[in-house]
């Protein structure tokens, strides 16, 4: 019912075409009525024992009119209905897709995104489906079905009692299987979202799929899930089909109980063979048909009771990062950042960031080093406001980062990550995505700056290339590359680089390398490191374990204490300079030469 209330609800910006359905409906509905009194008109003409005279033409006439009315009456409802269910798809995804992007960090981390795309498309088809087929069919047959039985009883009010007296094994079949129904949608939809995650995962991640030979055994776990999908639906239209063939069984029982009793009737002259014929059309056409096609419907109400509930779990979940009411735009901002005794939970109690103290002077390179789980990433997630800190302060040039417009703050912070992310868009699109107004002129001089302009016009079509999903015509570091001429364009004044050149070959480091300190002068900038080498001219470096900092200075200075990150520095300096002297060794240098350099 709340379910049902809340669907409501969503309907009612489309209360006129509703209400002008129903009244199209209920006038096809009235006119289809009509059908069965005219044959009574006929048949009781035909009464050898006691004919009555017809107007054969005016006969004609009328049920051609009937049908006339309800062809164009239909037609009507239809197109009505198909545009009343497209406008709500069209929306309901809409606001879906739009929630969607105004959710938090937090959330996309723990949903599937499988699931979504599942909700997005499928949940909204199954009440598409039911706005189609159910809308009017709800209306319809219920309005038929009372006015039929109305109009039996004022025609025979016993018959029509003896008629009325399967309803409750109607009842009884319905309760019988609509738990099994409503239980086994809610299994299919929730097995057709995992399907949905599986081979969204599996696609992106074909390459370590064929790097590890996994094809069989991908292709047996789809093919298991794809069974499960199978059995399901195999066991959710078994139900439907019993449902329905025990309610035509019950229809049938009653349609001999009518023609029995009534063929009794007509044989005692208490009631002519055309009123006979008026009933039997009406019992069985416009009563015991209806009620089927109602119960038949259960399958597909269970189906999108499913459906509605995915989606209003989507659409009621909050923000958690939100705008403070009538907060201000942050002004454009020079780039002074201070932590001041920030913590932060992910989960309460569990502290990952403990009392972190920073203050960076416009312009400054921080560097943040340590192992996995420390706190780095978390630490530019809170100045991003992917979360919000649990206590203490952040803020940017003086203003707390909590109690300004977030897409004013976002605007001015550019993120180059360790994965960058390009879209299945041409070149020129993707770069201008950090800033969608820029000119061609703007978009050429970013890719220039950021080392791939020559990359660029080398591709078929230059800057109007299509790239592909995730850039999959371009390698790792030209995808870089690119992400790095996207935050040019934006020109934030603060930069968050998850830095990634350990991977890449000495050439394509130097490019990077050097794209990157056009991208940093000038501008506030905070560096996740994993290679300490690219870090050595940080301003300040924060070596951080678990959620606390353990060090801090530049890297002079922490060399010469000879703590943490001297000893990180000295091991990463050490496997580097290995490789190097391998090199060497394999280019003809003598193994002890080598020895004297790894031993220095």
């Amino acid at each position: 019912m709340n379910l049902l209330v809340r669907f409501l609800r969503e309907l009612r910006p489309y209360i006129k075409i509703c209400v002008g359905i129903a009244l199209v409906t209920l006038a096809n509905s009235v006119l289809s009525l009509q059908a069965p009194s005219l044959v009574r008109v006929l048949f009781n003409a035909l009464d050898p024992v006691n004919p009555r005279p017809i107007n054969l033409p005016l006969f004609f006439a009328q049920m051609v009119g009937i049908a006339l009315g309800i062809g164009i009456l239909t037609f009507t409802m239809g197109v009505g209905v198909v545009w009343l269910s497209q406008q709500f798809s069209y929306n309901i995804r809409r606001k879906l897709y739009g929630h969607l992007q105004h959710l938090s960090q937090g959330f996309f981390e723990k949903a599937q995104t499988g699931k979504l795309v599942a909700t997005v498309v499928n949940d909204v088809g199954q009440v598409n489906q039911l706005l189609q087929g159910g809308f009017t069919t709800i209306i319809q047959d219920t309005v038929i079905l009372f006015g039929a039985v109305g109009i039996m009883f004022f025609q025979n009010w016993k018959l029509t009692l003896l008629a009325l007296s399967v309803y409750p094994v109607y009842v009884v079949n319905y309760y019988l299987t609509r738990k099994a129904l409503a239980d086994n949608a809610s299994k299919i939809s929730e097995l057709r979202g995992v399907i949905f995650s599986d081979l969204q995962e599996k696609l992106a991640g074909v390459q370590v799929v064929k790097s590890y030979a996994q094809e069989r055994s991908e292709v047996r776990q789809y093919t298991h899930l794809n069974r499960d999908n199978f059995d399901l639906n195999v066991k959710q239209n078994t139900l439907g089909t019993l449902l329905f063939v025990r309610a035509e069984l019950i229809s049938a029982v009653g349609t001999a109980i009518i023609l029995c009793a009534g063929g009794y009737a007509v044989m005692q002259k208490q009631f002519g063979q055309g009123d006979l014929v008026q009933f039997l059309l009406l019992a069985t056409g416009f009563v015991y048909a209806p009620t089927v096609r109602l119960i038949q419907m259960n399958d597909q109400l269970a189906r999108t009771q499913t459906g509605l509930r995915r989606i209003f779990e989507i659409l009621d979940t909050p923000p958690a990062v939100t705008d403070i009411p009538n907060a201000p735009a942050l002004p454009a901002i020079q780039g002074h950042v201070r932590y001041e005794n920030v913590r932060f939970a992910y989960e309460p109690g569990q502290w990952v960031i403990k009392g972190f103290n920073l203050e960076v002077n416009p312009g400054e390179m921080i560097a943040f080093v340590g192992g996995s789980g420390s706190g780095k990433t978390t630490l530019t997630n809170l100045l991003l406001r992917h979360y919000d800190v649990t206590e203490g302060k952040l803020t940017v040039d003086g203003f707390d980062v909590r109690e300004v417009q977030l897409h004013s703050l976002r605007r001015q912070i550019g993120v180059v990550l360790q994965e960058s992310i390009l879209f299945h868009a041409t070149v020129r699109e993707n770069l201008r995505y950090g800033k969608l107004d820029a000119t061609d002129e703007e978009v050429e001089a970013a890719a220039r700056a950021a080392n791939i302009h020559h990359v660029i016009t080398a591709l078929p079509q230059g800057y109007d290339t299509k790239i592909g999903e995730d850039g999959m015509k371009l390698s790792v570091g030209e995808k870089q590359r690119m992400a790095i001429g996207r935050a040019l364009l934006a020109d934030p004044r603060i930069l968050v680089l998850d830095e990634a050149t350990s991977s890449l070959d000495s050439e394509t480091e130097t490019l990077i390398q050097d794209a990157l300190d056009t991208l940093l002068r000038g501008r506030t900038s905070f560096v996740i490191a994993h290679r300490l080498s690219t870090i050595i001219k940080a301003d300040k470096i924060v070596v951080m374990e678990k959620g606390e900092v353990v060090e801090m200075g530049n890297h002079a200075e922490l060399l010469a204490k000879g703590g943490v990150y001297a000893r990180l520095y000295a091991e990463q300096f050490r496997v580097e300079l290995t490789a190097s002297a391998a090199r060497e060794y394999s280019n003809g240098v003598s193994a002890g030469k080598v020895e004297a350099v790894l031993t220095r």
